[in-house]
């Protein structure tokens, strides 16, 4: 049998075992663009190992425990890698490598996902290696998007019970006794479009910037971690931040001071999209869409929301009576009705312009 760029059983045979010892040593340190190369060119009796890029924490818990082996019972001689790295570090060197990749495919957050397709990152989704991508509703996928959402959570208000009232608004951050006492992130553009709409605009993430400039003395922090931010919260150094309601409530079962609240304006959806990366073989996409469907399959989804209060992207999953009434969990029916859902395209395409828009007006 030929192989693509072999011409001899034996090349074959031996591409085959340097595949297997690459992946025995972790495919570690210099060995990993050999291994990149290899498995780009695979075919479908070299596939031996996916590289799958991860948040990590109690998203990571349900990929180890529930998804890996509900794969490894379809593909047994498929190992999975997990890369765990946000998505601000990993893509930039994603980008670097894309002519020798090593991602394969994994999770992106709106904003990555949609540099991505305006980049040509992304491979298109087949429906029959991901049939569970057509349980999702079409109001929840990204527009002009590549990929599949399979997770999503409010973005509203973390506060700490023990120090304000549960906040309202979002204008209730402008509050003159809370000078100080404001977490903000500079890149947390869901803020500040949720703050145009609280003063009456559409969701503008310029707007919202002018629209915090008269109270910038209330920012306190400028936080670069959401764990840094749930744990000064927590501590009283800061009293609210802007942040998501699955993360914030993560914070609270482990057993920080922290409460989300839902503004009366209402708050934004994020969400996390399945990517296929371009650069590999036929066999290696398919399998890696075949592997990123099981985390669209109910077991998946329902361990999310559980465990991690991460709502479901899957329109028929029932939220459970006692997360009913939650304000950071949401049903994939009404996300799209409820929640507010920034043009991330755009977002993406002025990234740096407005990130300067908000060091020149809020922080310098």
């Amino acid at each position: 049998m030929k192989v693509s760029g072999l011409n001899t059983k034996s090349e074959s045979i031996n591409r085959r075992t340097i595949l297997k010892g690459l992946v025995a040593l972790g495919a570690a340190g210099g060995d990993l663009a050999t291994f990149a190369q290899a498995l780009a060119q695979s075919s479908s009796e070299d596939v031996s190992q996916l590289t799958i890029l991860i948040q990590g924490g109690p998203v990571a818990d349900t990929i180890n425990n529930v998804a890996l082996p509900i794969f490894k019972s379809q593909y047994p001689g498929v190992a999975i890698q997990l890369e765990v790295s946000a998505n601000a570090a990993a893509y930039p060197k994603m980008l670097a490598q894309r002519n020798n990749p090593v991602i394969s495919g994994g999770m992106f957050n709106d904003l990555f996902s949609a540099r991505g397709s305006i980049d040509k990152m992304w491979a298109a989704i087949n429906p029959e290696y991901m049939p569970n991508a057509k349980r999702v509703p079409k109001d929840l996928l990204l527009p002009g998007g590549d990929g599949v959402t399979f997770q999503q959570t409010p973005f509203g208000i973390m506060y700490n019970p023990d120090r304000v009232e549960p906040p309202t608004s979002w204008t209730d951050l402008w509050n003159p006794k809370y000078e100080g006492r404001v977490a903000m992130w500079e890149t947390y553009f869901d803020a500040y479009a949720m703050a145009a709409v609280a003063t009456g605009k559409s969701p503008s993430v310029e707007d919202g910037v002018k629209a915090w400039e008269p109270h910038r003395k209330n920012i306190g922090v400028w936080s670069t971690s959401p764990i840094a931010e749930e744990d000064m919260v927590h501590r009283g150094e800061v009293w609210l931040a802007p942040h998501w309601g699955a993360w914030c409530e993560q914070a609270r079962l482990q057993g920080k001071r922290v409460a989300f609240a839902f503004p009366k304006e209402g708050a934004t959806l994020w969400s996390n999209q399945l990517q296929s990366c371009v650069g590999f073989s036929p066999k290696v996409t398919e399998l890696v869409q075949r592997y990123l469907n099981v985390w669209l399959s109910d077991e998946c989804q329902t361990a999310w929301l559980k465990n991690a209060l991460i709502s479901p992207a899957v329109g028929s999953l029932a939220i459970p009576s006692e997360l009913q009434t939650n304000p950071a969990v949401i049903s994939a029916g009404d996300a799209g009705k409820r929640l507010i859902r920034l043009d991330a395209r755009q977002v993406a395409t002025k990234f740096a312009a407005t990130k300067a828009l908000i060091e020149r007006t809020l922080k310098s």
